[in-house]
């Protein structure tokens, strides 16, 4: 059984204020650093992962993360190069609020246009220097952005990233960390690995449910949304907000497309439209219709042979019947 900490343990130098929430992968607190009364994030893997050579590698990634990263909106890891008595993460403490909460406190309206684009240059500015580093997020959804007091962002949780050159590594319980799919790339969804246009499709979707109040897809569970997302084209954001630029709106859909090879090629592109709005040059959006694959036709061809099959048992009987009748 995972252990936690009441509000006054001591872990080495910190002591624990309380919880601030818990998952599949993860504990983590909010404590206060004794050397120098600054309050910080601890972050503990749960009790039964530990040992897990996956876990340790997936800490060992992280903390090579925080060593690469040093940008003022990105969560940073601290006092690495101590010794402790356990495996855990120490990062600074964000004062603010997730941007999950900004939607949903304008919710069901979309939020103001200047100030969704603010953020999202923010964010695409931010994850171009990540991108350039060799870091790719890979899980960018509103719980993992930050808005800070001065309205800055603060992009949080790298638990999921991936280091250019790095080899795969399967987490146990992941699943339970990864969280919603509705800003997943149809190519992580299908089980690749997933980087830098991965990244653009998320910060895309964020900014289509920043700009209309809804993300692009909804379904009854969310397998229904995860299949929307592999095979089909997103519905135009001016289907829900006819009122946004023409320009504006070719920036996200770009972004959202559901091939890669028609997104954006690099966060520098997609912030350098959004920086240049003016410049962009409205295109015309209608969705594709998916081209049926093998699996598909098989099914129809399948359903149709069944089809066919039980009409001709039905005309058969009909036939028997219709000889019995007329031998008597």
């Amino acid at each position: 059984m995972t252990a936690t900490y009441a509000p006054g343990a001591q872990v080495d130098h910190y002591e624990i204020i309380r919880m601030l929430g818990h998952g599949g992968m993860n504990r983590v607190y909010l404590a206060r650093d004794m050397l120098n009364q600054q309050e910080v994030v601890l972050k503990f893997p749960n009790d039964d992962l530990i040992g897990d050579v996956a876990v340790f590698e997936r800490y060992r990634r992280e903390a090579e993360i925080g060593t690469r990263v040093k940008h003022p909106h990105v969560q940073h890891l601290l006092n690495m190069d101590e010794k402790r008595s356990q495996e855990y993460l120490v990062m600074e403490y964000i004062k603010g609020r997730t941007l999950r909460a900004i939607i949903e406190d304008h919710a069901p309206d979309p939020l103001p246009v200047a100030e969704a684009i603010r953020i999202t240059i923010q964010l695409a500015d931010t994850l171009k220097y990540c991108h350039e580093h060799g870091v790719f997020h890979r899980d960018i959804k509103p719980e993992n952005i930050m808005l800070q007091e001065d309205d800055s962002i603060k992009i949080i949780d790298f638990g999921i990233a991936l280091l250019e050159g790095a080899r795969r590594v399967t987490w146990r319980g992941l699943s339970s960390t990864v969280g919603t799919p509705d800003y997943m790339s149809p190519e992580q969804l299908k089980g690749e690995r997933g980087a830098a246009s991965s990244d653009i499709y998320a910060v895309g979707i964020i900014l289509y449910e920043m700009l209309c109040g809804k993300t692009p897809f909804d379904g009854e569970n969310i397998f229904a949304v995860m299949n929307q997302h592999v095979s089909q084209d997103p519905p135009s954001i001016l289907d829900f907000n006819p009122r946004l630029s023409p320009a504006l709106a070719t920036v996200v859909m770009k972004a959202i497309r559901r091939d890669p090879h028609k997104r954006y090629q690099s966060m520098n592109d997609l912030l350098h439209d959004l920086c240049n709005l003016e410049k962009v040059e409205p295109v015309p959006y209608t969705p594709e219709t998916p081209a049926m694959n093998r699996s598909g036709r098989m099914v129809i061809t399948a359903t149709l042979i069944i089809i066919a099959i039980c009409l001709a048992i039905i005309a058969f009987g009909f036939l028997v019947q219709f000889l019995h009748n007329a031998a008597h």
